[in-house]
C-alpha cells in the first residue's frame, strides 16, 4: 500500500491562498474588458454636424472627424438631384441606397461601427447635410 503523505497546515495554508489570488486575478482581467466592451458599446453623447457635403457624380469618402466611428449617422439631400450612399464601404455591398431630394437618410448601428461613407450623384449634382453621433 501506497504511504500518504501528511502536508503541514501553514504549507497548506499557502497553497489554497495562492489559487485564490490566481483566481482573483482572472476574473479581475474577466472583469476588465467586460468593462471595455460595455464602454464601446455607449455613445460618448457627441453630435457632430458636417458642413454641407457637395456630392457630384465623382464618388467621395467621408470619414468621421478624428477618424473615431460614429454609432449612427444621418444624411438629408437638399438636391437638386438624387444621390448614392454606401455606409461602410470595406464591410458593406456594393448596391447603394438612393437618397432621394429632401430624404433623410438614417443608420443606427448601435455601437461604433460606421468608419465611412461612400457618396456620388448618377448624374448632376446634390448638397447633403451630414450628421454623425458618437
Amino acid at each position: 500500500m501506497a504511504e500518504k503523505k501528511v502536508m503541514r497546515a501553514d504549507e497548506a495554508q499557502v497553497m489554497l491562498l495562492d489559487k485564490m489570488l490566481e483566481e482573483i486575478r482572472l476574473m479581475k482581467e474577466e472583469a476588465q474588458t467586460t468593462a471595455r466592451i460595455i464602454k464601446e458599446q455607449n455613445p460618448e453623447g457627441i453630435v457632430e454636424p458636417l458642413a454641407i457635403v457637395h456630392v457630384t457624380t465623382r464618388r467621395q469618402v467621408i470619414h468621421p472627424p478624428m477618424h473615431k466611428p460614429w454609432f449612427s449617422v444621418s444624411l438629408t439631400n437638399d438636391g437638386p438631384d438624387d444621390c448614392c450612399v454606401i455606409v461602410n464601404t470595406e464591410k458593406s455591398s456594393t448596391t447603394p441606397y438612393v437618397v432621394r431630394v429632401d430624404e433623410t437618410f438614417e443608420v443606427d448601428m448601435g455601437s461604433a461601427r460606421i468608419d465611412d461613407l461612400l457618396v456620388w450623384c448618377e448624374s448632376g449634382t446634390a448638397s447633403l447635410r451630414v450628421r454623425g453621433v458618437r
